[in-house]
């Protein structure tokens, strides 16, 4: 509609980035399977990104998996045995934004820990330092995040789904049809869950009963603004307590993003099956001792 608002492109600027020489590694967020249609699988997207001049390509899963670990972690050592009365998840900036603004008694309880953007986008830049970093997601919200002092040095440029359509169709490259180019940097079937409302929660109760078996967690997940908003209310009245508390802006999760190009209920039934087939289901403990700050 006419006056809409609408987020500003990036792949301008990337492509300059491209051109100019620089070394550009893409970081793919786990919401990209099925969007380019069913026979469009991980290895032949990756060959389709890598087409487009892209050094390397990432699942941003990996990151997911860093913060599944640490907000295990978290929510054993501070909420169950510390003081602190609830966790929030941090990864949607959208939820994040709406609890810093209108619940500012609440934002002690958001998560640390790096977004899995971050997260992945450091470890990039530790083995390639001097690279460009380009986010691929369905999130609109990304753009923002990535313009934070503290992020912007990390993630370089932020394109959607819907952005990357557009490039592919401009260069003639089609992600059904193009010969499998190699497997991503593999993620566990956790990390890639992220993408679905439910999958951070999910992603941290597995981690939860291998590596603490003792401890219980408590948990709840909420999506769309009106139902997070509601949460955050009750969470700042003390009606949270305990618990560990998932939010996603657009309901259904990342699967349903301004930048994505199919139905939300077919990217979840191709999440799942993503989920199902990953080589291993949740990351190693090790990574909970990863530094990346």
């Amino acid at each position: 509609p006419f006056g809409a608002i609408a987020d500003k492109s990036q792949f301008y600027q990337m492509i300059r980035a491209m051109k100019s020489g620089a070394k550009v590694i893409a970081e793919v967020a786990p919401a990209y399977i099925g969007q380019f249609g069913p026979e469009a699988t991980k290895d032949k997207i990756n060959a389709a990104i890598k087409a487009l001049g892209f050094a390397e390509v990432y699942e941003v899963a990996l990151g997911a998996d860093i913060g599944c670990i640490a907000e295990a972690r978290d929510y054993v050592e501070n909420v169950i045995h510390g003081d602190k009365p609830f966790a929030l998840t941090s990864c949607c900036p959208s939820w994040a934004m709406l609890a810093k603004t209108f619940f500012p008694e609440v934002k002690d309880q958001i998560s640390l820990e790096l977004t899995p953007m971050v997260a992945t986008a450091r470890s990039i830049k530790q083995k390639h330092p001097d690279a460009k970093v380009v986010f691929i997601g369905p999130c609109a919200s990304k753009k923002l995040e990535a313009m934070r002092k503290t992020v912007r040095s990390d993630v370089d440029f932020v394109i959607t789904f819907e952005e990357l359509d557009a490039i592919f169709t401009a260069r003639g490259i089609d992600p059904k049809t193009i010969e499998s180019g190699g497997s991503l940097h593999d993620a566990t079937g956790a990390g890639r869950g992220y993408a679905v409302a439910g999958g951070v929660m999910g992603a941290i109760e597995k981690c939860m009963k291998e590596y603490y078996p003792d401890e219980e967690l408590k948990c709840e997940h909420y999506e769309g603004l009106a139902d997070c908003k509601t949460a955050l209310l009750l969470a700042k009245n003390g009606k949270k307590n305990g618990l560990l508390i998932e939010g996603m802006a657009c309901p259904g999760g990342c699967v349903a993003g301004a930048g994505t190009l199919i139905d939300i209920s077919k990217a979840k039934k191709e999440i799942e099956k993503m989920v199902k087939a990953s080589t291993k289901p949740i990351p190693p403990l090790e990574l909970k001792d990863i530094e990346l700050d």
